[in-house]
């Protein structure tokens, strides 16, 4: 008699019932083997994030000027935003200038997608160059919220 006939009739299994259980023990073992192999190996590269990181933070930065302006005002959505730690004050946010901006410069912006950009730009080339920033509150599909979120980002020219 096999050592499988003798479990069958030892737990009270059926033929395809031991089978699966048999699967189960080697798929187990298996795994096993493949994680003494892999930490065997050693420490492999590992990805470094700290790129994406401070690309991360410098879009995520506040200016001064809006955090005071809103400290000011009482709108302050919590303290932990007048808390920027000095490396995010000495980042430098670059400014786009909408009159000279090309669209892939404009969809830079927060929440300028591909149509907005082109009808910033339709708009420049129909009216001429923007006076200032507030010019951007006449281009379809911004609108006052949306200019608050880019005006501290955008210059009108020199």
């Amino acid at each position: 008699m096999n050592i499988l006939s003798k479990f069958n009739q030892t737990f009270g299994f059926t033929k395809s019932e031991s089978r699966i259980i048999l699967f189960l023990v080697i798929a187990f073992f298996s795994g096993i083997g493949i994680k003494l192999y892999k930490s065997s190996i050693g420490n492999q590269t590992q990805y470094n994030y700290s790129a994406i990181d401070s690309e991360f933070i410098a879009r995520s930065a506040v200016p001064e000027s809006l955090l005071s302006k809103n400290a000011a005002d009482g709108n302050l959505a919590s303290d932990s935003l007048v808390n920027i730690n000095s490396s995010l004050k000495n980042l430098e946010i670059k400014s786009i200038d909408i009159n000279s901006a090309s669209k892939n410069e404009l969809m830079k912006l927060p929440g300028i997608g591909e149509t907005i950009a082109q009808n910033i730009i339709s708009y420049r080339e129909k009216n001429g160059n923007f006076k200032n920033i507030s010019g951007l509150m006449k281009v379809g599909g911004i609108g006052k919220k949306k200019f608050e979120k880019i005006s501290p980002l955008v210059t009108a020219g020199k």
